[in-house]
């Protein structure tokens, strides 16, 4: 399964409405082992939100691995 990216208007929270955001879009990066969602007031910003997520979460992953790599040797 490939990296899918999907974004969608959604209801404002009361604090977006207290941020006046004028609307509110949520994108979710997925694929079949990890997902990531960032919500913001344009497409382009809740694209980017995800996408500080997905970074972030493979960056963890991989440090981890290499952290029990080399407390394996």
């Amino acid at each position: 399964m490939e990296t899918q990216i999907e974004t969608v208007r959604v209801r404002r929270t009361l604090r977006e409405k207290l941020l006046l955001w004028r609307r509110a879009f949520e994108t979710k990066i997925f694929d079949e082992h990890h997902e990531a969602i960032g919500r913001g007031p344009t497409v382009e910003a809740s694209q980017e939100a995800a996408l500080a997520v997905w970074v972030t979460g493979w960056q963890r992953e991989f440090e981890a691995d290499r952290d029990n790599r080399t407390a394996a040797q």
